[in-house]
């Protein structure tokens, strides 16, 4: 309907208006394009020759439908009935769901995708940045995703191989500067999993990298972290492949003690199916490394007793071997 002079809806505007109608007519129609064009930039937009992201909304984290159900000490501690936690992506208009449910957490096997990898960028934009290569190194992404992290105060540990490489190594690389690992390995609580999918745009346009979510039951069993350049863009669950190594961030959740099933809680990551008892775990420690790969000190967590851990995960591990950590290890 059209406005009148009056502000009234139903009567058409006179002719012969006065200066001050004009300038409020003015302003309504500067209103409704306003409007228009903020609805446009809530779809994805693809362009054939971007160098840049696609118009696309932040990641939104939902963190009002998760409030004060995990200890601080212990941020993967479940509760029955919980909320659910999801964050949403403006880039594929879908809403990604972190496990929070117990009974389908300790009956998930692992290591499964039924529902595929989903990019949480436009591929038309991961083709072209990846072409145009000088994407950010491992290190310095991996250094900018802790700190975005710790000063949120969640919660990214190292994990399997990496954690050996700090203790046996005291480093990611070696004397040469390259990569020890083909990737960087990370526990992370159900929060902080949500918070680091909801950092992808700023990996865009900073770094040159993007996030793939593998998704089981409708529900985010995996994230790999992953530079574009030389990257592949592909929907099927693997390793992920580019010009950097990758970081692949494993959601863990701690189960509750039942009777006299288990001695502890369980913490339980569930993609490779690995349990340890709660205080091996946490509370988590905080250490700084000094790495060849790095001018400035890298800021990292790591659990409260990793050489139980990696003994019971790799044996011997101080001599370097092969073998690889096994699937559904229970410490």
């Amino acid at each position: 309907m059209t406005p009148t002079s009056d502000g009234n809806a139903d009567e058409p505007i006179p002719l012969g208006l006065e200066k001050k109608s004009r300038t409020k007519i003015v302003f309504l129609l500067g209103s409704f394009v306003f409007v228009v064009y903020n609805l446009l930039d809530s779809f994805e937009m693809t362009y054939p020759n971007a160098t840049s992201p696609p118009l696309q909304r932040e990641l939104t984290l939902q963190k009002d439908l998760f409030p004060n159900v995990v200890s601080p000490s212990n941020p993967t501690r479940l509760t029955p009935n919980m909320a659910k936690l999801w964050f949403a992506s403006h880039a594929d208009e879908q809403k990604y769901e972190v496990p929070t449910d117990i009974e389908w957490i300790k009956n998930y096997g692992g290591l499964t995708a039924n529902g595929g990898v989903r990019y949480l960028t436009n591929r038309t934009w991961i083709q072209t940045r990846g072409k145009q290569g000088n994407c950010a190194g491992a290190l310095p992404v991996f250094n900018w995703i802790m700190k975005q992290v710790i000063e949120n105060d969640g919660c990214l540990m190292l994990a399997y191989g990496e954690l050996i490489h700090i203790h046996r190594e005291k480093d990611f690389v070696n004397e040469q500067g390259k990569f020890i690992d083909d990737d960087i390995d990370l526990w992370a609580s159900p929060g902080t999993l949500a918070h680091v999918a909801t950092l992808e745009r700023q990996l865009n346009s900073k770094f040159g990298w993007t996030m793939r979510c593998f998704i089981h039951d409708g529900k985010v069993v995996l994230v790999q972290i992953v530079a574009t350049c030389g990257h592949t863009v592909s929907f099927k669950a693997g390793k992920s492949k580019s010009s950097q190594p990758g970081i692949e961030v494993y959601p863990m959740f701690t189960i509750p003690r039942q009777g006299k099933e288990t001695q502890h809680d369980v913490v339980k990551d569930i993609w490779q199916g690995t349990q340890f008892p709660e205080p091996v775990m946490f509370p988590a420690k905080e250490m700084a490394l000094k790495s060849r790969g790095m001018k400035e000190p890298l800021d990292l967590q790591i659990p409260n007793q990793p050489l139980k851990l990696m003994e019971c995960l790799y044996g011997n591990w101080k001599v370097p071997s092969a073998k690889h950590a096994g699937i559904k290890v229970v410490c």
